[in-house]
């Protein structure tokens, strides 16, 4: 059981290969829960240029859910809360990025 009730990890993605959100976070602390209450997905500030696609497993930069296109001065976020009801599941969240070693921001509160 994980004893998180908050975390904040950066990560950094892997140009034109598809990541798994819960197995990029695990890879940094093993003891990231599978699920959270609230989720927040930011570009690094440092990321000036680039565009990062957030979507399923077949994620690209033609098919995903949301683009989050970087910038130094205003850094994109998703955010996802589902307060008490039910919990968001990381291992459905697959990132994309044709930009080397673009670096994400993750907060999560479980």
């Amino acid at each position: 059981m994980s004893t998180h009730q908050f975390f904040g990890v950066q990560v950094t993605l892997t140009a034109s290969a598809i990541g798994n959100l819960l197995k990029l976070l695990q890879a940094v602390d093993s003891s990231i829960p599978p699920t959270v209450r609230s989720l927040r997905i930011q570009v690094d500030p440092s990321i000036s240029s680039g565009t990062i696609y957030v979507g399923d497993a077949a994620v690209s930069a033609t098919r995903n859910g949301y683009a989050m296109v970087a910038s130094a001065t205003t850094p994109p976020f998703l955010a996802f809360d589902t307060g008490s009801v039910q919990d968001v599941p990381l291992g459905a969240f697959f990132l994309f990025t044709t930009t080397a070693s673009v670096k994400i921001n993750v907060l999560g509160w479980v």
